[in-house]
């Protein structure tokens, strides 16, 4: 498997940041992609929020945890760690395999094909 992590989108902006790095929720798109490459690839859409936004936005419903992240504070340095940690750690017998053992941790833009 030559695939890696390629980053993650938030806004145009690369400094942006919650007003409120405690009380925060947003969707944001990460990509792996082919190893020789530096941006592009397969779109995974997650939902990165604090546990208090998540309550208050959320509590109120039986759900699941997939494909949300809960961070105590926004921290965008942490965030891409901890995205190239657990992707880099997915290893499957074929790039289909790869990006459905990643699926869990964002919804994969072409999972409706497996």
């Amino acid at each position: 498997m030559n695939l890696r992590y390629n980053g993650f989108v938030v806004f145009e902006g690369d400094d942006w940041a919650p007003a409120d790095i405690a009380d925060f929720g947003l969707l944001l798109d990460f990509y792996i992609g082919d190893a020789g490459s530096v941006k592009g690839g397969d779109a995974f859409t997650v939902l990165v929020c604090s546990p208090k936004w998540y309550a208050r936005e959320r509590g109120m419903a039986v759900t699941s945890g997939r494909n949300v992240i809960f961070m105590p504070q926004f921290d965008r340095q942490a965030l891409d760690d901890f995205l190239r940690a657990n992707c880099s750690a997915e290893n499957g017998n074929s790039v289909e395999a790869t990006m459905l053992k990643i699926d869990g941790l964002g919804e994969w833009e072409y999972r409706y094909r497996s």
